[in-house]
């Protein structure tokens, strides 16, 4: 059965400048690792939240437009360099192994 998604909505503080760290986020919350946070977080996401993060900041809620448009060109720079890994090693399986195509890859965004 899926667990009802956590509202962070009333939790996180606004604004990247306020963000809180992942360690503290997870005490407050009363998960006992980052990984189990990271996970509902994952989850909340999912449902449709809009919750940011910055690798120095931590997670917060966007202040205005411009905080989103960040957090998403992070993402989309990261998404690109995961391509680029997968790419490879695929390539590397089809050449060396005769296994899978970077093409097998096609609408996997539609997948998400």
């Amino acid at each position: 059965m899926n667990a009802k998604a956590t509202d962070y909505t009333t939790i996180l503080p606004i604004g990247k400048e306020n963000a809180i760290s992942t360690n503290e986020l997870a005490v407050i919350m009363g998960f006992s690792d980052s990984r189990s946070l990271q996970t509902d977080i994952a989850k909340s996401r999912n449902a449709g939240q809009i919750i940011l993060s910055s690798t120095q900041g931590g997670y917060y809620l966007p202040k205005d437009d411009a905080e989103v448009q960040e957090f998403v060109a992070v993402l989309r720079a990261r998404a690109i360099n995961t391509f680029r890994a997968l790419k490879s090693a695929r390539e590397y399986l089809q050449k060396d192994k005769g296994q899978m195509s970077f093409n097998d890859l096609e609408g996997i965004e539609d997948e998400l």
